[in-house]
């Protein structure tokens, strides 16, 4: 009987040993790179005078639509004479230098961004229109705009849906807030150049900005 258990434990004995060699060791195994899917970039066009400046920023994200930090982002602009590019990270500034057009796009793990349109101009818009909700979305259209000092804003309400227009940053004095509202417009004059950042405070992410020249 007693050889009989001993023989018993032998083979245990190394099975139990054998059990943990699938193990790493005790470490843990780092989690797997993200994949990014694609690249998108903070404006799509921009107007530009000479000598003045506008910064952009990408975005990588995966095929979920999260976003993907860490990761490096190479920069490419097609025609640097027309604006000087300085590079930090995810961030690019140009600045105009002369009347033209470039474009700038944004590579992340060989994933190009659709290109950004930058035209350096000393002719600016002195009116535009921006449809509040369209089609039921949750978006101002456009999103970023440019126009010159003194031109006239109005922002139209499509898609029955309530918004508001909420002014965030802007140049001194800050235009009025709308209110909420499910249709109808409302016109602004901005004379002060600069940037002027607005959203809808019902729904989250429902951003625009305006730089007037």
């Amino acid at each position: 009987m007693r050889a009989a258990k001993l023989i018993l434990a032998v083979i245990l004995c190394p099975a139990i040993a054998c059990g943990g060699s699938s193990s790493d060791g005790g470490g843990t195994n780092p989690p797997p790179t993200a994949t990014v899917s694609s690249v998108f970039l903070s404006k799509s066009s921009a107007l530009l005078r000479p000598s003045e400046t506008t910064t952009i920023t990408a975005t990588a994200k995966d095929a979920n639509g999260n976003t993907i930090t860490g990761h490096t982002v190479t920069w490419n602009n097609s025609n640097s004479s027309v604006a000087s590019m300085a590079t930090n990270g995810a961030a690019a500034t140009l600045t105009a230098s002369v009347l033209g057009t470039t474009s700038l796009t944004a590579t992340v793990d060989q994933v190009t961004s659709q290109a950004a349109s930058i035209t350096v101009t000393n002719s600016f818009p002195t009116s535009l229109g921006v449809t509040v909700g369209p089609g039921g979305s949750y978006s101002f259209d456009p999103a970023q705009a440019d126009i010159g000092a003194g031109a006239t804003v109005t922002f139209t309400w499509a898609g029955g849906v309530t918004h508001n227009l909420t002014w965030l940053t802007t140049p001194s004095p800050t235009p009025p807030n709308s209110g909420d509202m499910s249709s109808g417009s409302v016109q602004v004059t901005l004379n002060t150049p600069g940037t002027y950042n607005y959203h809808c405070t019902i729904h989250a992410g429902m951003d625009g900005s305006i730089t007037v020249h």
